[in-house]
């Protein structure tokens, strides 16, 4: 089968895969604000693994066994967090024109983990407010962009751990959550790095990868993204939007779902009124000042 043409869940897939999980696998999921045991998330386990229920199973088991434990969300407090927060690399810049969220991070302005777990838990705390933002949304297909600024990417940016965990945690725990990756003015030293961590990268997830330059950057991302989304240092016509704004809403917005107290419709207002504030879309309150050259 063609990585192009994934396989298509059925009823009666739902139902196999349902008697395979713990009695709690919704409440467990809801808890670290995904959508819950939907025929929606089991579409994507499904998918990750190509049709085979029993490995879709096992594979979505041994996930809820992780958000259990070392996969709870991950409180902004966290000093993996932190640290990292303020490096001002990562932000959330609003959907694309397909609605998937839009994760932005820049490499230039990042240094190596202290450890795996700070790793592990930045990316998680990352990716989980992806999600919350996407959710946030009835139509949205679960997937998002990414873009990677690479410009000015030096030794002192190498992390070799880093990307190991990106792509570790995307394939075992986000599954079918990468829409397209865009990997803006890749330099020569990223290379290296890229082709000792490919090996490792499903040849599904390698195909949603693109390397863009400068050159054609607006014309490729014009197709993608309404530029007023995107920081005008990208070729876009707006502002950066930092992740920890759009974590807080994301977290408030879910919180309240799940406890109830708000109704598909008037979430979508309260995102309404937010965007009202912020071209971002995603509540964010004001914009870091982003890379004038993308450096530290």
């Amino acid at each position: 089968m063609s990585p192009h043409t994934p396989y298509l869940p059925n009823q009666h897939d739902f139902e196999e895969i349902r008697k395979l999980l713990p009695d709690d696998a919704h409440e467990v999921l809801a808890s670290a604000f995904e959508e819950g045991l939907t025929d929606k998330l089991l579409t994507r386990w499904i998918v990750a693994r190509k049709g085979d229920i029993k490995a879709a199973g096992a594979m979505l088991e041994k996930h809820i066994t992780w958000r259990r434990g070392p996969g709870r969300p991950v409180e902004e407090e966290h000093h993996g967090v932190q640290v990292n927060l303020q490096h001002k690399k990562v932000f959330l810049q609003g959907l694309d024109k397909t609605g998937r969220p839009i994760v932005l991070g820049v490499g230039a302005r990042h240094r190596k983990f202290d450890s795996k777990e700070d790793a592990m838990a930045f990316c998680i705390y990352a990716l989980d407010t992806a999600v919350a933002i996407g959710n946030s949304h009835d139509d949205w297909d679960g997937k998002f962009t990414g873009v990677f600024d690479l410009r000015n990417l030096g030794i002192k940016n190498a992390d070799l751990t880093a990307l190991q965990v990106m792509f570790e945690l995307l394939q075992n725990h986000y599954p079918e959550r990468l829409g397209r990756l865009f990997l803006y003015e890749a330099p020569m030293a990223f290379y290296a790095l890229w082709r000792a961590v490919s090996p490792f990268v499903d040849p599904v997830t390698k195909t949603k990868i693109n390397f863009v330059f400068a050159k054609n950057a607006h014309e490729e991302f014009e197709k993608v993204f309404d530029l007023q989304l995107l920081p005008r240092e990208l070729g876009g016509e707006g502002d950066w939007h930092p992740i920890e704004e759009a974590h807080r809403k994301a977290m408030e917005l879910a919180a309240k779902r799940n406890s109830g107290s708000l109704t598909p419709n008037s979430q979508g207002d309260e995102m309404a009124a937010a965007a009202m504030q912020s071209p971002s879309v995603v509540a964010v309150a004001g914009a870091a000042p982003g890379p004038k050259s993308a450096t530290a």
